[in-house]
């Protein structure tokens, strides 16, 4: 028979009352349209999708498997972009939404009878039932749900879902068993995750719990997929707060050991790396050992940029960085100076910074002329030259810097603190080098007399309104001037003086607090810069005092004794005026 003649007869069955005819004949029309010729006639016949859609709103609650049928076929025709415009026009989105909340609707009351009945001799067939219906269920559900996703690929018909319910919707399937309504599930949801407003909408109804099933189940598809959604979740920091609640940690270091996982683990550790209280966590993990062996391993030279951040994250906490061995450390160091990688030295400067092994330190002391040497040889590569500036500023080398204050390396310092020159982050690195150069006395003569002071100074000058600035210099002048170096240079300093002496008023307390330290060494040597501290102090105690003061001077320059001259008749008080009444 010819396929617009079989059309036109099967259409006819949907207007008779009986369900079996109407059954029969969509199935017969779901199997014209998996044939892909058919297509194109389907689509355009005029009463087709009006007929099916209308049957599909009318009597989806008095057959599932009718139903079933008619959403087969609006599934296969969503799956062609072109066919939404038309599907939409039908109100497929929104017929498939309320078949889907009366599903649910039901499954809720058979389950709410099955436990009314608990225990008695109806349990068993009133579970039957469910179970029949929960097979029932699954595959419709799935292709409802597949036919809205595909659906949801225009923003606008996204948005109305979620605010149909669509995503609790999508949660209550994770409790479901049926692998492939799993699939939709999670793929719909990771789609979802993306837009801000659903994220949000996720976190609220705990999506996060409701996944920690699937990584005990031996499947990789659904973990794959659960890995993808949590990562996208984990931009938010209540999501973060929630996954290291529910133990998904540990879980997804394990993760690291298995190849297949391994990349979309190290991003998602990497994200959740980024609250500084869960890194703590990671410290009652084998997290760290196993990312320093991967780096260890790494296949080319520069290590892949998710798995350096996530060290580089991991190395601001002494309980992760205390899992390196002296051994595994010499190795890091060894690799990042023969490849020259500048992450893998920023992660270095981190475990020197936050380690409480000794031998780290130790080791680290052995590697310092290496540093130097990069340093002074490296030419314009300016981030590496930051991160190996960091490097040398935090190993404790004390008395050991006046050996390795060579006049290469004094010339190197002069170089980077040229500000307008070199980068102003270099000139803040440098300045933290010298601190702590500064630190011991021989050196910081050294430096005194090799001019780095006045170098600080020109700085100092040139970025009066930075606070970053500000507070390095106040903490390298400090150190000089408690081993009693360049104290004369400074008090013949005026500007310098002035500007410290104002930022005692400073509303930010560290610049506050650093003026404050380095004036009184100071004061010790001049008394008149000790008088005018007291000055500006006295003034800021009694701030309100001064401006009150301040306020009836000015009144009186601007004519305000004559008001008084005008009121008593002049400038003498009357003696009477004192007198009582009485009298």
């Amino acid at each position: 028979m010819d396929p617009e003649e079989q059309l036109e007869k099967l259409l006819e069955v949907f207007y008779d009352e009986k369900l079996d005819p109407k059954k029969e004949a969509a199935k017969q029309i779901l199997g014209l349209a998996t044939q892909q010729q058919n297509l194109e006639y389907l689509i355009s016949h005029e009463q087709l999708l009006s007929t099916l859609s209308r049957t599909l709103r009318d009597e989806h609650k008095k057959s599932t498997e009718l139903t079933l049928y008619l959403l087969c076929v609006f599934y296969i025709l969503s799956n062609y972009l072109e066919f939404h415009q038309i599907l939409s026009e039908h109100q497929i989105g929104d017929i498939t939404m309320k078949i889907i909340e009366s599903q649910i609707q039901r499954f809720d009351l058979r389950y709410a009878e099955l436990m009314e009945k608990q225990g008695q001799p109806q349990q068993l067939q009133e579970l039957r039932k469910l179970n029949l219906m929960i097979a029932k269920q699954e595959k419709l559900f799935y292709v409802g749900f597949t036919i809205l996703m595909n659906m949801a690929e225009d923003p606008i018909i996204e948005n109305k879902m979620r605010k149909r319910k669509i995503i609790t919707f999508l949660l209550r399937m994770l409790e479901r068993n049926n692998f492939y309504l799993l699939i939709v599930t999670l793929l719909f949801l990771k789609k979802l995750s993306i837009v801000n407003e659903c994220k949000l909408q996720m976190v609220e109804e705990n999506c996060i719990r409701k996944l920690k099933r699937f990584f005990s189940a031996d499947n990789n598809v659904l973990l794959q997929l659960s890995l993808g959604l949590i990562k996208n979740l984990c931009f938010d920091s209540e999501a973060r707060s929630q996954i290291e609640q529910n133990g998904f940690i540990p879980d997804i270091v394990k993760l690291l050991k298995i190849p297949n996982y391994r990349f979309v683990s190290i991003v998602l550790l990497y994200l959740l790396t980024l609250d500084d209280k869960l890194r703590l966590t990671f410290g009652f993990t084998e997290c760290m050992t196993l990312v320093v062996k991967l780096m260890l391993h790494f296949p080319e030279p520069i290590i892949g940029k998710e798995l350096i951040a996530l060290a580089t994250n991991l190395s601001t906490s002494s309980r992760n960085v205390d899992h390196i061995t002296e051994q595994e450390f010499q190795q890091i160091v060894q690799r990042a100076l023969t490849n020259g990688d500048t992450l893998l030295f920023r992660f270095i400067k981190g475990i020197i910074e936050n380690s409480t092994n000794p031998e780290i330190q130790t080791c680290a002391k052995s590697f310092v002329r290496h540093f130097m040497k990069l340093l002074v040889t490296q030419g314009k590569e300016e981030d590496l030259k930051f991160e190996i500036i960091g490097i040398v500023s935090v190993i404790q080398l004390n008395e050991n810097w006046v050996k390795l204050l060579t006049e290469p390396f004094i010339e190197f310092l002069h170089n980077n603190l040229a500000l307008g020159m070199i980068d102003d982050d270099i000139v803040l690195e440098t300045m933290m080098l010298v601190s702590q150069i500064a630190s011991n006395s021989k050196a910081a003569e050294i430096l005194f007399n090799n001019n780095i002071l006045n170098a600080l100074s020109q700085v100092f000058t040139e970025k009066v309104d930075d606070d970053e600035f500000i507070v390095q210099f106040l903490y390298c002048l400090h150190q000089f001037l408690f081993h009693k170096i360049g104290i004369p240079l400074i008090l013949t300093q005026d500007d310098i003086l002035l500007q410290m002496i104002q930022q005692l008023n400073d509303k930010n307390q560290k610049v506050k607090q650093m003026s404050q330290e380095v004036l009184d060494i100071l004061r010790e040597y001049d008394q008149e810069l000790c008088e005018k501290i007291k000055e500006t102090k006295f003034c800021e105690y009694n701030q309100l005092w001064v401006e009150h003061i301040n306020e009836q001077e000015m009144m009186l320059q601007e004519g305000g004794d004559m008001a008084f001259e005008d009121e008593y008749g002049g400038n003498e008080l009357d003696p009477k005026m004192w007198d009582s009444d009485n009298d």
